[in-house]
């Protein structure tokens, strides 16, 4: 399809990629960790600032890990490679790479991972279908994604609600689904696996301390008033820039609120190839 946008539309600011920097495997692959072995060869698809690739490795100590993101986020990659040098993991490398044309022969891998990436690709279902090809047969396909119609904030606040629905229609305006999660399990058949082989599963981020919202609210905010997606929105007449600054001092007001609170249901795809 012709694009109007990047295909990352969070794009790349410091405040979306410092936050993303944060994520663990305990807490953004929890649901992976049961089928780790330490021998394993594993790839991450849309590993950004590769900091669940790097913990990825120091579950496979006998193993190795590949993390790839798009030429987009070449420095982004030169952050991870920077990060696993001052760590101190070796078992680990980043390339870039196209997620719906990997680089790599069939059944390469015993895990193939990816994480917060399909909610933005053009076509889910080649996209499941590259990951189940570059794993080994008995090896795992492993896919954690939010899905927007399962997001909620508290104070409900009517311009955060209306900011959520801004982004809906602009996924929808650029051939992406918004609603995610919800069909992993629909595009894993298209995409030719078994459906008695794939598990579903679904864990909660929530955010309601101070030190939370900190962290939080300037990447929300972003994603809503500053990132592609608004930009996109803008252009599309979803929202006007004097919306946008009202859903940004609704986030503040929200951030500073010592009662705010907001909750996301991510959903996990643990498929067996």
């Amino acid at each position: 399809m012709a694009r109007d946008v990047p295909s990352y539309l969070p794009g790349q600011a410091d405040t979306i990629v410092n936050v993303f920097a944060t994520r663990r495997v305990a807490d953004s692959a929890a649901y992976l960790q049961p089928v780790l072995q330490p021998h394993m060869k594993i790839l991450d698809v849309g590993c950004g600032p590769g900091s669940i690739t790097i913990d990825l490795a120091r579950h496979v100590p006998q193993g190795h890990v590949t993390g790839v993101d798009t030429e987009v986020a070449s420095e982004t990659l030169d952050k991870a490679r920077a990060r696993a040098a001052k760590e101190g993991v070796a078992n680990v490398a980043f390339a870039v790479a196209d997620g719906l044309s990997l680089p790599f022969a069939d059944g390469t891998f015993d895990v193939v991972h990816s994480h917060q990436v399909i909610q933005y690709v053009d076509d889910p279902v080649h996209f499941l279908g590259e990951l189940r090809r570059v794993a080994k047969p008995g090896g795992f396909v492993a896919v954690r994604t939010w899905d927007l119609g399962l997001f909620a904030f508290h104070p409900k606040v009517a311009r955060l609600d209306e900011s959520v629905e801004v982004m809906v229609r602009t996924f929808q305006a650029t051939g992406r689904e918004p609603y995610a999660g919800r069909n992993l399990h629909v595009w894993a058949r298209k995409a030719g696996f078994d459906s008695a082989k794939v598990g579903i599963s679904s864990s909660n981020e929530i955010r309601r301390t101070a030190e939370e919202r900190k962290l939080f609210g300037p990447t929300a905010k972003h994603f809503s008033t500053k990132s592609d997606i608004a930009r996109v929105a803008v252009s599309k007449g979803f929202v006007t820039e004097e919306e946008l600054k009202e859903t940004e001092r609704a986030h503040d007001e929200w951030e500073a609120n010592e009662d705010g609170w907001h909750i996301a249901v991510h959903v996990e795809m643990l498929a067996q190839v």
